[in-house]
């Protein structure tokens, strides 16, 4: 463990419950924040594959009632 997080854990046992909660919070958001960041560049690039797929005739587009039945 690095000197600096010994220092937050220790930091963070003097807290109460409620100030707890709230770096909890403030730490979940920011883990959140990186995966929505890393997921939504993800989508982009499926969307730019599917797009060049589409026209370079390696797929074709179906209507959505063909993928209900």
């Amino acid at each position: 463990m690095s000197t600096m997080l010994a220092e937050v854990c220790e930091k963070i046992q003097l807290l109460n419950a409620e100030e707890k909660h709230e770096v909890l919070r403030v730490l979940l958001q920011d883990i959140d924040d990186l995966a929505d960041a890393d997921a939504d560049e993800a989508w982009r690039d499926e969307v730019v594959r599917r797009v060049k797929a589409i026209r370079n005739g390696e797929a074709a587009i179906r209507a959505l009632q063909d993928w209900q039945e």
